[in-house]
């Protein structure tokens, strides 16, 4: 019987951790740009900017995600996804979803805007 509470203390546990793990995830509409390029523009300026010159600084700059007047980074897994994204798709306005911590975003799914 204690050998049972404890599993079900223990899976509840788990549960809870995912859940908590699930509710930081947020949506992010913005636009897909690299970093350097990304320096000083608002989401309108971002938006001007095009996806060859994107895909041309990103090794050696990066991604982010401009949303409003926000920059946001990705992390190295995520600007793996940026650059498989862009590949495939011509828009460089995304919604991304994934969590935030201190201004880097660790994202789990990248789509173009409706």
């Amino acid at each position: 019987m204690r050998k049972s509470f404890i599993a079900g203390v223990a899976l509840l546990s788990i549960m809870a951790g995912v859940g908590a793990a699930r509710a930081e995830d947020k949506e992010i509409k913005g636009v897909l740009i690299d970093q350097k390029c990304a320096a000083g523009k608002d989401e309108d300026g971002a938006a001007k900017h095009g996806k060859a010159c994107t895909l041309k600084c990103c090794d050696k700059a990066g991604f982010a995600v401009v949303s409003g007047k926000t920059e946001y980074k990705l992390d190295d897994a995520s600007a793996t996804k940026a650059k498989e994204y862009l590949e495939k798709n011509d828009s460089t306005k995304v919604v991304v979803k994934g969590t935030e911590k201190d201004g880097t975003l660790t994202v789990s799914s990248i789509e173009a805007q409706k």
